[in-house]
């Protein structure tokens, strides 16, 4: 008897019997772990390669139309054709640039697709998400901390691996990552266990710890009222007033190992030396020196250092200003103000779903308390949502999709055919 062939054989079978759309979460959980931990050639490389074609796959044999029937992937696909195609039209830069936006927007598109794949089943596994989450900023926040301390503690600022690399940038990815990992563990009362308990704990000294070394302002916070308002849903949901005691317990322990480790009056003078970082310059100047197309923009294939505002006040200055650090004037200046009306619209979609259903009031408030958070941390940095994989995709599109999913689909679990019996493709 050839037990190893057969063997060889059960597990081959097993393999194939793997759903689709429980491999593209498991290759999202990768994808989420390498964007932290790897540089950015392995994780878009990993995006590119696995997770795009089994989007297609999932698109084809597996959906059955809810996909484009969803408003909020029709508006966001809309978003992209537009920027896509209008950068050709009021485009005045090389056609290379032109061509990149176009790549740029046929890559959101299709990236959106897998997210919407991704939150939506996601939403069925709520607790082993949250865990996951956790984990990924815990893992993420710990090795930022640990590559890059020796020159936190010389005066430096605190960057992580991968996405977040980049002060700004990680501590958002890292806020977002928590705040939603915190989001699915506690969502029902009573479902957490004690190393959920220890896992979020440990997860939010450790963020804010790495927020904190960054010495980036809006994220630190952005962070400080989001514990705020969480310390509160917690003690509403549970009945426990002293909740509220034991978070300004443990945001006295971070104070105090931060004035341990560098000093909280040298923290002080650092977050103040940098002053506004000419962010109030910089926005005043892209509202002075708007694109010569109010309504169209100046195309996304535009370098920003070929606008009137580079050239007429940033170039003179002597300062190097790559874009308007501000994700709405990022889309006025690209793409005009049917572009900000498009993207407005992306965030109003989720804030009106959560607010028309029938989730429970603490449920409704953590939710908008996501869509704040990515309002905050994408006021004074970034420039657009539409670009190939980049850290945004992790801090600005998560909260977007994952609230508008949880409020359209997740409230209506007992009646909505769609949640209840999924994408019953062909191959699914």
């Amino acid at each position: 008897m050839d037990i190893s062939g057969n063997f060889s054989m059960q597990r081959v079978s097993a393999i194939t019997r793997i759903r689709p759309v429980n491999l593209q979460q498991v290759l999202f959980a990768v994808w989420l772990l390498l964007g932290v931990v790897t540089t950015e050639d392995v994780y878009r490389t990993f995006f590119h390669v696995l997770i795009y074609p089994l989007t297609i796959y999932l698109l084809i044999r597996v959906d059955e139309g809810l996909v484009w029937r969803d408003p909020f992937i029709r508006l966001f696909l809309l978003f992209c054709g537009y920027m896509s195609l209008t950068t050709w039209m009021v485009g005045s830069g090389p056609y290379e640039e032109d061509l990149q936006a176009f790549r740029w927007g046929l890559e959101a598109a299709l990236g959106m697709l897998a997210y919407f794949f991704w939150a939506f089943y996601a939403s069925r596994s709520e607790q082993l998400w949250g865990r996951c989450f956790l984990v990924l900023v815990l893992t993420g926040t710990i090795a930022g901390l640990v590559s890059s301390l020796p020159g936190v503690l010389q005066g430096g600022r605190l960057g992580g691996l991968g996405v977040m690399t980049h002060p700004i940038q990680g501590a958002s990815v890292a806020i977002i990552f928590l705040a939603t990992g915190l989001f699915l563990t506690f969502r029902e009362r009573g479902k957490e266990s004690l190393a959920d308990i220890l896992l979020a704990v440990f997860s939010i000294l450790s963020v804010c710890i790495f927020v904190i070394m960054t010495k980036s302002r809006a994220p630190i916070a952005s962070l400080a009222i989001y514990l705020s308002i969480f310390a509160v849903i917690l003690g509403i949901q549970y009945r426990r007033p002293t909740l509220i005691v034991v978070y300004g317990l443990v945001i006295g322990g971070i104070l105090l190992l931060t004035d341990w480790a560098i000093g909280l009056d040298v923290l002080y003078k650092q977050l103040l030396s940098r002053g506004a970082s000419y962010r109030f310059d910089i926005w005043t100047t892209y509202l002075t020196y708007p694109p010569e197309t109010l309504l169209l923009g100046n195309g996304a294939g535009v370098d920003f250092r070929l606008t009137d505002a580079y050239r007429l006040y940033f170039q003179p200055m002597g300062l190097d200003i790559a874009h308007p650090h501000n994700i709405w004037l990022g889309a006025f200046s690209e793409t005009g103000l049917i572009g900000v009306l498009m993207q407005a619209g992306l965030v109003c979609l989720p804030v009106i779903s959560v607010l028309r259903s029938r989730l429970n009031l603490s449920v409704k408030f953590h939710l908008l308390a996501l869509v704040g958070l990515f309002l905050f941390l994408t006021f004074s940095d970034e420039y657009t949502l539409l670009r190939s994989v980049h850290p945004i995709w992790f801090f600005g599109w998560i909260p977007l999709i994952f609230v508008w999913v949880q409020a359209r689909y997740c409230d209506r679990r007992a009646t909505d055919n769609a949640w209840r019996n999924g994408y019953r493709g062909k191959s699914s």
